[in-house]
Order: structure tokens, then C-alpha cells, then sequence
């Protein structure tokens, strides 16, 4: 009897045993959604953020130390290519351009007997030298006395004012040497980095699409004007200059900008952008899919996003189930019951 009654307890501790590892089972099978890997054709397109640049600007200042007589612009106004900006002292010039107005009727002089044969080569020479040097050190002092504008522009900062005395020294502002800053506002660049991968489809003469957040209802049109020929190995970009002209003068220097950059339609591998992990060790991309009630953990490389999905380069084939939600839990491995796709 008692043998029989220790049988039954036996076989009902092993019923109760069996009854938790089967409830425990049935806790660990995670629940998941799922979406299929889908080819798509789509528009491809890169968005870069960069900073914009005047196309020309310059720091103007003289080569020699000398007291600003006139400055004839304010900040804010508009020149001309070769408009005079500065005059500075030119107490030297009054000498120097009476030398120099003389050796340039000496050499004249000298010319005129040459062709008649009535003087020597070597004092011919002589009065040819002495004109040039006169008219290098001319020119010199009177580039170096009379700012003019290298290109037309934008007076955008005044460092000094009548009467002070430039000593070549840097700007704080500027860390160079300048009376005036001058920039070209009319046209405009950007520099942007592009992807390694990416910088591939650009070629010089594309049209871009500019737009910035401070003017949300505005488009402007660019070109990619100079692409660099190396590849920064720390960031794996190519930079990458964009040109464009300052419709109506909208656009501000040193504002953000967003570039749109379109490389044409394609079929591509598509999945949503919510499935991809990142490992935090390696960097590397990776999603689970759901093979049989298990969930398989697959590296992928991706190629971009597009509202709100991504681009599977490699990694993923076709119509496979991919986990959208719950995978940040699971392990390779793991027991997955699917609740929604």
C-alpha cells in the first residue's frame, strides 16, 4: 500500500514538473510583428546639411604701414570691380611718380634713337632698366595706397576708420590682416560632405535643390561645381562644392542650408527603418527575421532612407519576415509568436 501511494506522488510531482517547464516554455516565445522585404521602385536621393558661403570674399589691406586718409564706403554698400575703397597716406608717391614720369620720357627718348641707330645698346639698356624698376615701384606704392575692389561685392565690415594707422597686423575678427571685408553675395556656395558610396553618382555641371528653415516656402536651384578628388579616411565623405546664384539676395551667409541631391528611379530592397539595430561594439547593422517561429539575427548593409523605410543593399533577400517590433529584446534564437503584420 504504501509502495502504491509513494508510486502516485511520484508520478504526480513529475506531472507537476512537466506541466512548469511547458508553462515556462510558453513564457519565453516573444510576441513580434513582421514585415515583408519588399522590392520597390523608388527615387533616389541624398540630403546633406552644409553652410553657406560667399562664392568670392576677400580681406583688403596694403602691404606697407601707412594712415588711412579716405575710406569712400560704409558697410552694407554695393561695388564694382575696381572701384576705389581706400586711400591711404601717399606722402612717397609725389617723388617717386616725378622719377618715374622722367625715365618714361628718357626711355622714349631712347626708343626713338634706337630705331635710328643713333645710340648704343648698352645705353639703350641702361635707360630701359631704369624705366621699368621706376615703374614696378610706381605701381607698387600706388596698389599698396589705393584699395581698389578685386571683384564686384558686398562691403560686409569696417575695421579701421579715417585718420587711424593700418600696421599690417591680423584682425581679431579675421585673423588677418583688413581695412574692409568684401564678398560676393550674388552668387553663393555650399560644401558639403557626401558618403563614400554616394559621391561615386556626382559628376560636375548636376542640379541640386537648395532649401533652408528660416525661408520654408522657398526653392533654390544649385550646380555641383567641384568635387574633391580624395576621400577623408577618418569620415569616409568626399566634399563636395555647390554653386548657386542668390535669387533676390533671400539667402544669408553662415546660415544652414539643406542640399536635396537626386540620383535617378530604381528597384530597390526596401524594409522598414524601425527593424534595423545597430550593434554598439562593431557599428554594424543587423535586424532579426522570423524562420519557422525563431527568430534569425542577419547583418545588412543599408543604402539610405526614404520615408520612413531603408534600402537593403545586402544581407536580406526578397519577401522574407522581418521583425518591426519587439526586437530589441530578442536574442538569436529566441521562440517569437507573430501578433500583427
Amino acid at each position: 500500500m504504501k509502495t502504491k501511494i509513494l508510486f502516485l506522488l511520484t508520478l504526480f510531482v513529475l506531472f507537476i514538473g512537466c506541466s512548469k517547464e511547458e508553462e515556462k516554455a510558453v513564457d519565453e516565445t516573444k510576441p513580434v510583428s513582421v514585415s515583408k522585404s519588399v522590392k520597390q521602385e523608388i527615387q533616389k536621393e541624398l540630403n546633406i546639411t552644409g553652410t553657406i558661403n560667399p562664392w568670392e570674399e576677400a580681406a583688403l589691406a596694403a602691404q606697407i604701414v601707412a594712415r588711412i586718409r579716405k575710406i569712400y564706403v560704409k558697410e552694407g554698400d554695393y561695388v564694382k570691380q575696381g572701384t576705389l575703397l581706400v586711400q591711404l597716406d601717399d606722402a612717397q608717391m609725389t617723388q617717386i611718380e616725378l622719377q618715374y614720369n622722367d625715365a618714361a620720357k628718357d626711355f622714349e627718348r631712347a626708343d626713338k634713337l634706337k630705331r635710328e641707330g643713333a645710340i648704343s645698346d648698352q645705353a639703350y639698356d641702361k635707360s630701359k632698366v631704369m624705366f621699368e624698376t621706376l615703374k614696378s615701384n610706381f605701381d607698387k606704392i600706388l596698389e599698396n595706397t589705393q584699395l581698389r575692389a578685386p571683384f564686384s561685392g558686398v562691403i560686409t565690415a569696417k575695421y579701421l576708420n579715417e585718420g587711424e594707422l593700418f600696421l599690417m597686423a591680423p584682425n581679431q575678427n579675421r585673423g588677418v590682416p583688413a581695412i574692409l571685408y568684401l564678398m560676393n553675395l550674388g552668387e553663393l556656395k555650399i560644401k558639403i560632405n557626401v558618403p563614400e558610396a554616394d559621391a561615386y553618382k556626382l559628376k560636375t555641371g548636376n542640379s541640386v535643390q537648395i532649401t533652408t528653415d528660416l525661408l520654408p516656402e522657398e526653392k533654390f536651384s544649385g550646380n555641383i561645381n567641384r568635387i574633391s578628388p580624395v576621400v577623408d579616411q577618418n569620415m569616409k565623405t568626399v566634399q563636395a562644392e555647390i554653386r548657386l546664384i542668390n535669387r533676390g539676395g533671400k539667402l544669408k551667409v553662415g546660415s544652414f542650408a539643406k542640399v536635396n541631391i537626386r540620383f535617378g528611379k530604381s528597384v530597390e530592397l526596401i524594409i522598414p527603418s524601425t527593424a534595423i539595430l545597430t550593434d554598439p561594439l562593431t557599428g554594424e547593422s543587423y535586424v532579426f527575421v522570423n524562420e519557422n517561429g525563431k527568430a534569425k539575427k542577419k547583418i545588412v548593409q543599408t543604402g539610405g532612407q526614404i520615408n520612413g523605410t531603408s534600402i537593403i543593399l545586402s544581407g536580406l533577400s526578397e519577401n522574407e519576415l522581418v521583425i518591426t517590433t519587439g526586437q530589441q529584446v530578442l536574442k538569436d534564437g529566441d521562440s517569437v509568436q507573430i501578433f500583427s503584420e
